[in-house]
């Protein structure tokens, strides 16, 4: 999935060299992995391997760790992240989100992008919206779907003043 500079994508069981040089080709500069260390050993990419193979890529990483079907520890550690992805974007840097599946846990932060950015104006819509485009399983858990709402709420009270 797309959304303007912003790539969802699946990552099972690849091969990290042949992988990044396709997000080489796709022009990917910033990668935002939500597996945690555990997942990442799990899947053959330990974390040092992954941080390693992405730098000799010119690819740099943010992390947003969380358990399959889970969410972020809090609003404000989605927030950090999603301010950097957001001025990266606006820079022209092509970003890509990935989970194991590419839908549950980078369905989340996408929804959240999107309503943090105004591009959608309601959590329903955004996680409607990214169903739509990427997968009908897209948001996988009430616990994310909960979240995504609660995140919208807690960057509108942030920011009125």
């Amino acid at each position: 999935m797309y959304i303007n500079r912003f790539f969802l994508k699946a990552m099972i069981n690849r091969d990290l060299p042949t992988d990044f040089v396709r997000l080489v080709s796709f022009r990917i500069q910033l990668i935002v992995c939500c597996l945690n260390d555990a997942e990442l050993s799990y899947l053959g990419a330990p974390w040092a391997l992954y941080a390693a193979t992405a730098h000799s890529f010119g690819i740099s990483i943010l992390r947003l760790p969380m358990l399959e079907g889970s969410v972020p520890s809090s609003f404000e550690e989605m927030d950090l992240v999603l301010q950097r992805v957001s001025e990266e974007i606006r820079r022209g840097v092509r970003v890509l989100c990935h989970c194991r599946g590419g839908v549950g846990r980078a369905g989340v932060l996408a929804c959240c992008y999107l309503l943090r950015n105004a591009y959608i104006r309601t959590p329903l819509r955004a996680i409607t919206y990214v169903r739509a485009r990427r997968s009908r399983k897209a948001i996988e858990t009430v616990r994310q779907e909960e979240f995504v709402a609660g995140y919208f709420e807690w960057w509108k009270a942030q920011n009125t003043s």
